[in-house]
């Protein structure tokens, strides 16, 4: 005599585990799909051939900057930047310096230096920005004028300064 089953078809295994295989391809398509969208690759620009084009202007300023024997000691304590510039000239331009993560674009930010009577440029850091600034750092240091452009990188947060210029 043969045995009937009588269970119905969702209490069986079988259905199940055909179906699985289905919906768990589907639940990582979207997973992936998810990541795509969210993870998009900030390191390339958009604008790379006008970039390429731009970079002479870049060694340009660079090259004046060296010219002119410009130097930038770079330190941060607590929350201020500040910065002691010795160059063959005066300045007292106003400057930007700009600071690029080495991974992650929206993390990037530029701080407007102040002078003080010293002569030297200081910046405070926003108390809420102190823990976003862990890691690698790609800094770019120039006046308003656009003239002259340092750069170098620096791992923050560093008890030690960095040195911009040659």
């Amino acid at each position: 005599m043969k045995k009937e089953d009588t269970q119905p078809w969702y209490k069986q295994f079988w259905p199940w585990f055909l179906i699985s295989i289905p919906m768990a391809s589907i639940i990582a398509g979207i997973a992936m799909i998810v990541i795509s969208i969210d993870g998009a690759d900030t390191l390339v620009k958009e604008d790379y051939y006008k970039e390429g084009l731009a970079i002479n202007k870049q060694f340009d300023k660079i090259e004046q900057a060296k010219k002119l024997q410009i130097k930038a000691n770079i330190r941060l304590v607590e929350n201020k930047f500040s910065i002691t510039l010795s160059s063959k000239q005066p300045i007292a331009e106003s400057l930007v310096l700009s600071f690029s993560h080495a991974t992650i674009e929206s993390k990037d930010f530029e701080l407007n230096l102040q002078q003080d009577a010293n002569g030297n440029y200081f910046a405070f850091l926003p108390a809420e920005r102190l823990n976003e600034i862990q890691g690698k750092w790609y800094l770019e240091l120039a006046p308003r004028s656009s003239n002259w452009l340092l750069k170098g990188h620096w791992y923050l947060p560093s008890p030690t300064a960095v040195t911009l210029g040659k």
